[in-house]
Formats: structure tokens, C-alpha cells, sequence
């Protein structure tokens, strides 16, 4: 006499609920996907305006430099015997390169702030693709564990794969919510970016 075996139409509609299961589990991926790409756009956008805008503070201090050397050798030729017209000519220039260097000093700082909060949009964008990616991978092996339980019926598959699943879907969440994290990135500013050239 064969021993107790378990219903047919109770063995598919188990097959039918891991089935669904596998397509949530899918369906929860490509999103998690899709955030992973989204992040890896943006970290690729942050990284390229932070450089373009650090190579424009460099550009408006060279300027800002060379606007000084232009002040010293003015007042030098001022020191001299100028005449009363060339003083004229001499003392306009100054209050011009004078003007002009205030309003460089201005900009710089805010583009070199931009450009340090693009720099560290870009490494919050990093770590949360990681994240992204980390997650998509759990989900991933969760998938392949799941569809092991319909080949095999061992129910060892589906467990370990709810758990990763539970494990990729807690590492998602915790990587959206997580805050922005600044660290002192002016610091990692190559020291030419944020004084005046030699």
C-alpha cells in the first residue's frame, strides 16, 4: 500500500502561488532596477558638472589673478612721474580691475559651493546605485531560489528565497530613504581650485 501523497490540484495551485510569488519578486526587481540606472545617471551628472564647475573657479581665479599683477604694475607706473592724463588713465583702470575682481570673488565662491554640493550629490548618488545594485542582486538570487522550488518541491529553496527577498527589499528601502551625506569635500578640491595660482 503506497504511502499518503499530496492532492494534484493542492500541488498546482502551490506551483501557481510560487509562480506568483516569482513574478512579484520580478516585477519588484526591474524597479529596483530602474532605481539602480536612474542613480547611475545622476551620479554620471553630478561628477561632470562638479569637474565643469571647479575647472571655471580655476578659470575665474587665473583671471582674477592676473587682474592683481595688472593692479601691482599700475600702481608701480603710478609711483612714477605719470602724467595728469595717464594718471587719469591709470586710476580708471584700477577701479575697473578693482570692480572686477570683487565681482569674480563672488562668483567663485558660489561656483565653487555648487560645485562642491554637485560633488557630494554625486557620491550620495554612488553609494544608493551601490545600494541599488546590491539589492537588485539579492532579488535576482531570490528569483533563481523561488523557481528552484518548482523544480526540486524542496521548500528549502522557497525559504531562502523569501529571505532574500525580505533581505533585498529591507536593503532598498533603507538605500531611498537615506539621507544625503555631505562630507567636508572641499578638502578633496585640489588646493589650485581654492586659492589663487602661485
Amino acid at each position: 500500500m503506497s504511502g499518503p501523497s499530496v492532492p494534484h490540484h493542492a500541488e498546482n495551485q502551490q506551483q501557481k502561488q510560487v509562480g506568483i510569488i516569482i513574478s512579484v519578486i520580478a516585477v519588484l526587481m526591474s524597479i529596483v532596477a530602474a532605481l539602480a540606472n536612474y542613480e547611475a545617471n545622476r551620479m554620471i551628472v553630478k561628477e561632470v558638472r562638479s569637474s565643469n564647475g571647479f575647472a571655471w573657479y580655476q578659470s575665474k581665479r587665473q583671471r582674477s589673478y592676473m587682474n592683481e599683477l595688472e593692479l601691482k604694475r599700475i600702481e608701480l607706473d603710478l609711483n612714477g612721474s605719470p602724467t595728469a592724463a595717464q594718471r587719469t588713465l591709470l586710476e580708471d583702470a584700477t577701479a575697473k580691475l578693482k570692480t572686477k575682481n570683487a565681482e569674480y570673488e563672488k562668483e567663485t565662491d558660489n561656483i565653487r559651493s555648487q560645485a562642491e554640493a554637485d560633488k557630494g550629490d554625486a557620491a550620495t548618488a554612488t553609494h544608493r546605485h551601490h545600494g541599488f545594485e546590491y539589492s537588485e542582486i539579492l532579488l535576482n538570487i531570490a528569483v533563481v531560489l523561488c523557481s528552484l522550488t518548482l523544480l526540486t518541491d524542496a521548500k528549502l529553496f522557497f525559504r531562502l528565497g523569501l529571505l532574500a527577498t525580505a533581505v533585498g527589499l529591507v536593503l532598498a528601502v533603507c538605500t531611498l530613504l537615506q539621507r544625503p551625506h555631505h562630507d567636508a569635500h572641499s578638502s578633496t578640491v585640489p588646493l589650485s581650485y581654492r586659492e589663487n595660482p602661485p
